[in-house]
């Protein structure tokens, strides 16, 4: 997804999802930091280039254990999916 095709980043649900089940839902409206703060931030200390993701945290926290599927959903994109090892 570009700028353009996103009418209010605000707007947008991020979600985290353990073993298919939806554990935490909230909107970018409800972050602790704006997305613009946090790309203005990051880059006056290092050069930001296409493709770079600065990590957010998620909705709410999760217990995860070895074997659990962990997926970051943010509407609009294709989700984040992670298997647990350890």
């Amino acid at each position: 997804m570009t700028i353009d095709e996103c009418d209010d980043v605000h707007t947008l649900e991020v979600s985290t999802v353990l073993n298919g089940t939806v554990e935490h839902q909230n909107t970018v409206a409800n972050m602790r930091y704006n997305p613009s703060y946090l790309v203005a931030f990051h880059s006056k200390v290092m050069t930001l280039l296409p493709g770079d993701i600065i990590m957010t945290g998620t909705p709410n926290p999760v217990v995860i254990r070895d074997g659990d599927v962990v997926e970051s959903r943010i509407s609009g994109f294709e989700p984040l999916v992670n298997r647990v090892k350890g």
